[in-house]
């Protein structure tokens, strides 16, 4: 089985996809469609315009719902397929799969990104990525009385690295705490928010109410969940579910883990970027790991795929 995981937010740049829309129709009509539905030509955003949310998040999604097109066009999906996706991701992974429509799924977004921006503004949060210490240790530090509420494990990346948020003092204090426990390096990210935290309950009604307006269709293929780090069951209450998983932890490990022990031998990371690549590898050494972002990572993904099913 074949498992399509898709980027997060951070994994932009400056002239992603020009090259894959050049040279790829089934890329190049996403694009097109995309910029109908948005009124904004997602191939020309600048650095300023991909430093705000609402673009950097449009612009991923649609890199790499357009990269996912230009696969399935070349017939390198034929047979099972996983999809998942890191956070922002698993919206791409709702509209690969078939759950949401491609307007539904940038509409979503759009919705999202002015909600959490909203819930940052309401409660300031700092994140930071801590490195070199066990996921348990955290657990048992951020534990103390002293974190107790106010800061989180957020983002279970893979075994050694896990991304904690909270209040901006309390998170930087923590932050100095984890590395006198033994971390190697606690990096604070480039973000206005406590993501996946209490912090973004704001924004979970709002989204739950817009989610409700809009069609769920069942996944073409197996679906799994940051949320639960697993499959996700074949009946979701979605409006209830992406609120949940707005304020709760991406889990990340267990979650490629569980794609593998479901079948998975080959992973693609689609959209810009190899952070999940990198992140796959640290979680399973064994694990086949290739990328599509553009015309050149697409074909060498085609020729990997034909020479494993030869």
């Amino acid at each position: 089985m074949i498992a399509c995981v898709f980027a997060g937010q951070g994994s932009q740049y400056v002239g992603m996809g020009t090259q894959l829309a050049a040279e790829n129709d089934a890329a190049r009509a996403v694009y097109a469609q995309a910029a109908e539905i948005v009124g904004v030509d997602l191939l020309t955003l600048d650095e300023a315009m991909l430093s705000q949310t609402r673009y950097a998040q449009l612009a991923i999604v649609t890199l790499s719902l357009a990269a996912h097109a230009a696969l399935q066009a070349t017939g390198g999906l034929e047979g099972p397929v996983a999809y998942a996706g890191f956070s922002l991701g698993e919206y791409t992974a709702l509209a690969a799969a078939g759950i949401l429509t491609l307007k539904d799924v940038l509409h979503l977004v759009m919705e999202r990104s002015q909600l959490m921006q909203m819930a940052s503004e309401q409660n300031p949060g700092a994140m930071y990525a801590v490195l070199g210490l066990a996921d348990a240790a955290i657990e048992t530090v951020l534990d103390a009385d002293s974190y107790k509420n106010k800061v989180f494990p957020v983002n279970y990346n893979c075994p050694g690295q896990l991304v904690i948020a909270g209040s901006v003092d309390a998170a930087a204090a923590a932050a100095e705490s984890l590395k006198a426990a033994g971390a190697k390096r606690a990096l604070k990210l480039n973000v206005s928010g406590a993501f996946h935290t209490r912090f973004m309950a704001p924004a979970a009604p709002g989204l739950s109410a817009y989610a409700a307006t809009l069609t769920f269709n069942s996944p073409t293929g197996k679906l799994f969940s940051n949320r639960s780090g697993t499959e996700v069951a074949a009946a979701v209450n979605w409006p209830e579910y992406l609120a949940d998983h707005l304020c709760n932890a991406v889990r990340w490990t267990d979650e490629v883990r569980a794609i593998e022990q479901a079948g998975a031998t080959t992973f693609i990371e689609i959209g810009p970027g190899k952070v999940l690549s990198g992140l796959i590898k640290k979680i399973s050494p064994t694990a086949v790991i290739t990328n599509v972002e553009d015309a050149t990572s697409l074909a060498a993904t085609q020729s990997l795929l034909n020479t494993r099913r030869a």
